[in-house]
């Protein structure tokens, strides 16, 4: 195949010369003749061209990407849900079918539902942590599979390889949405996943000051998916682009730091369950975590997210909520600030009570991301909070 016109493998390391990637906010560039000038508008070559077709900036960040989720490439966009959007959309005509997780963010439930519809691909659901559910749904032939794990808000964990295989005996792709557990804790696309999905604003990013998403997997599958970012103009500009690269090299150091204090921080949340100042404690690093055989196979780690449900529903859930000191108030998670979030008021609010019932999600869940704070400094803050 000709060079694509996303970024593939390639470790940006040792530097000669500047070591901070120079940003380039050009959005056209000149070029030697009208042969080049034909070329390029074609999409025949990779370069500078006009900045919607794809810069140096977002070519540099994708081929990290692709190295660190062992891709064959990575197409970034300008969100995470532009990304999984424009990973349907490329694949998808009139009359296919796709089966969507019940288990799986709002965002996605609702543009798979309100969208895809709408332009006659048919939507139909299945549990990810009902195996026997998702055999008799492929029993239809169907296109895609799209699921996620941990799952966004109930940290529930989905067997990766059993889903896939399912999938691929039945002649469906999966698309896989990788955000709440990227690489190091999880190696989907090695799982036997054909396409991943993430929103880059997380852990990518990791400051809470970009907005990004990308698609990553095999040529075959990312060629359409470039195409389709080029027609909607959904690209990744320079500047994210050149943040995502400045966060790259400390995303393994921040991802298991965050962890660690995850990981204690749920461990001290357990006694307030056992006080009975919380219903329960979900998270995957637990040992009584109801997926724990599958978090011990398929992640390193338990991720940085966890959830609590606390009692008297949402009033109860609101309650506490408003008295935290330390952790903030805020949607989206994979920051080095902890956040904490109420699913019933942002991630899953455009899902009627009944969805969010099918899908696991009392109104009076709380979910955490944890950040670089310390694990004993978060936990006296919860603890405050419920004591009020």
């Amino acid at each position: 195949m000709s060079e694509p016109l996303y970024g593939v493998p390639h470790d940006h390391g040792p530097l000669l010369g500047p070591l901070s990637p120079p940003l380039i906010r050009s959005t056209t560039s000149g070029q030697p003749d009208a042969d080049t000038l034909r070329a390029m508008g074609a999409g025949e070559r990779p370069g500078e061209f006009y900045q919607r077709l794809g810069h140096a900036n977002a070519r540099a960040w994708e081929s990290v990407v692709a190295l660190h989720e062992g891709a064959d490439g990575a197409v970034s966009f300008a969100s995470g849900m532009a990304a999984i959007s424009g990973a349907l959309m490329a694949h998808l005509k009139p009359g296919d079918r796709v089966l969507l997780a019940e288990e799986i963010y709002g965002g996605t439930s609702s543009f798979a539902l309100a969208d895809l519809a709408r332009f006659g691909v048919v939507v139909d659901r299945f549990s990810a942590l009902d195996l026997g559910g998702l055999r008799a749904q492929l029993a239809r032939p169907a296109q895609w599979v799209v699921f996620e794990s941990p799952i966004n808000p109930t940290l529930r964990v989905a067997d990766l390889g059993a889903i896939t295989g399912m999938a691929k005996a039945a002649g469906a792709r999966t698309l896989f949405d990788t955000t709440f557990a990227p690489p190091p804790v999880q190696q989907a696309l090695a799982l036997g996943v054909d396409l991943v999905a993430c929103s880059a604003t997380k852990f990518y990013g990791g400051h809470s000051d970009v907005l990004a998403g990308f698609v990553a997997g095999r040529h075959e599958l990312l060629g359409p998916v470039e195409l389709w970012r080029r027609r909607t103009g959904a690209v990744l500009a320079p500047d994210p682009a050149w943040l995502l690269l400045r966060s790259w090299p400390t995303l393994q150091l921040r991802v298991a730091a965050q962890q660690q204090q995850a990981q204690q921080l749920a461990e001290g949340l357990v006694a307030e369950v056992r006080a009975g100042r919380l219903l329960a404690v979900s998270y995957p690093g637990l040992p009584d975590h109801p997926d724990r055989a599958l978090v011990a196979r398929q992640m390193r780690g338990g991720g940085a997210v966890l959830a609590v449900e606390l009692p008297g529903g949402l009033p109860g859930a609101k309650r506490a909520y408003d008295r935290l000191r330390r952790i903030a108030r805020a949607p989206s998670l994979g920051g080095i600030e902890s956040l904490a979030t109420l699913p019933a008021f942002t991630t899953h609010a455009a899902l009627s009570p009944e969805q969010r019932a099918r899908a696991g999600i009392p109104d009076g869940l709380l979910r955490i991301s944890v950040g670089l704070e310390g694990a004993d400094a978060l936990l006296a803050d919860l603890r405050q909070a419920l004591a009020g």
